[in-house]
């Protein structure tokens, strides 16, 4: 069985949640001899943008397409796919996210539909915490164009994979009766234990891709609303954001609190994740899973996490880790865990269990072979 993976970039190094998620299925399929792209790389650029974005946006206005599937579509990759398709021809292919589905050209074989979250909820929470009434009522429209969007094109895949029980529920629910099949995201567990990190005494940690705006909100967040709650009851705290393309407003935090840290990015998380205290995860905005989250707890590191934060992943808050919506409640999980060691000790073995055994990749992938073949027969 051959199988052309159409993807935004490239998987590795796999430095971010989304890149991860595709090495490890490239990985799996190749470990279960699935002949995929890996054997084969077709790299295409797209029609290169020359108006500026903002203007882009406004004429996308005058578009049923979303803004974010609009920007992503081009008649160059289509053409080229499908002189691809003409001299190598595949059983099945695989489309990473929504955004590239228009992309595909007309084919008679199996396809698949990869998604990593559910983008109009994304969009939706955004609305939701928005103050600037133009950014505000844009997005709206996008979310509505979104949810037409997603509607029709899901029921155009033969098949749809989501990462959690969650987004399969909001799909069906959506799209009505349609192939949807859960392969959670997973974590390396061999790669991500605990180790021999010294910990470092009052010292907090966020890891991710922070220039993506679910992050930087998630910082923003902590930093105004949180973080100075716990500062009163311990003045010495440090707050470590570590990932790639902090924005200035992210770096700026910095010149106004020595205690907040921010690293760009880093070669391996793991050394700041070891030496931190407490890992937490105050996210706002977001659908699918967080791959963070499951990396701190394959490392038996103490998490607190926003309900949204830990969304779609089996965990039960007071035995793997600590939930928590409000800031008041979120500052005072943050404490409790830096003042009792014996309670940090035993979220992280429980953490570690858990993806020991339910969330390692080689543990979620278990059904890849029939998930591929399931309409090939």
């Amino acid at each position: 069985m051959k199988v052309l993976f159409l993807t935004r970039d490239l998987p590795y190094p796999p430095t971010s949640g989304y890149k991860k998620r595709n090495f490890y299925l490239l990985e799996e399929m190749t470990a279960r001899k699935i002949d995929v792209v890996c054997k084969e790389m077709m790299s295409i650029k797209g029609k290169e943008q020359k108006m500026p974005k903002a203007v882009s946006a406004f004429l996308s206005l005058f578009s049923t397409l979303p803004f974010s599937v609009r920007i992503r579509t081009s008649l160059k990759i289509k053409r080229e796919i499908r002189r691809y398709l003409k001299e190598n021809p595949v059983d099945v292919i695989i489309c990473d996210s929504i955004f590239w589905s228009l992309n595909i050209p007309e084919f008679k074989g199996h396809k698949i539909l990869y998604e990593h979250n559910i983008e109009s909820v994304i969009v939706k929470r955004y609305v939701e915490m928005e103050q600037n009434i133009f950014k505000k009522s844009f997005a709206c429209i996008e979310y509505l164009k979104l949810e037409r969007f997603q509607k029709k094109m899901w029921k155009k895949f033969d098949s749809c994979i989501v990462c959690s029980a969650l987004d399969k529920e909001t799909m069906q629910e959506k799209a009505g009766k349609i192939n949807v099949f859960v392969i959670n995201n997973g974590v390396d567990t061999k790669h991500f234990k605990r180790d021999s990190y010294p910990v470092s005494k009052n010292t907090l940690v966020y890891t991710g891709e922070i220039g993506w705006y679910p992050n930087e909100d998630a910082i923003m967040y902590f930093v105004k609303e949180i973080f100075p709650l716990i500062k009163k009851s311990e003045p010495e705290v440090k707050f470590w954001i570590v990932g790639n393309n902090p924005s200035l407003k992210i770096r700026k935090l910095t010149e106004k609190d020595k205690s907040i840290i921010v690293t760009g990015f880093v070669d391996d998380v793991r050394e700041f994740v070891g030496k931190a205290c407490v890992y937490v995860a105050p996210l706002r905005i977001g659908s699918g899973t967080r791959l963070k989250i499951l990396e701190a707890l394959s490392m038996e590191k103490p998490v607190v996490s926003t309900s949204i934060g830990c969304e779609g992943l089996e965990l039960e808050t007071d035995k793997h880790l600590l939930i928590k919506d409000n800031p008041e409640e979120f500052a005072r999980a943050v404490l409790s865990l830096l003042k009792n060691e014996g309670l940090r000790v035993s979220l992280g073995q429980n953490g570690r269990k858990l993806t020991q055994e339910r969330y390692d990749w080689k543990i979620v992938f278990k059904d890849l072979n029939s998930i591929v073949k399931v309409r090939l027969k």
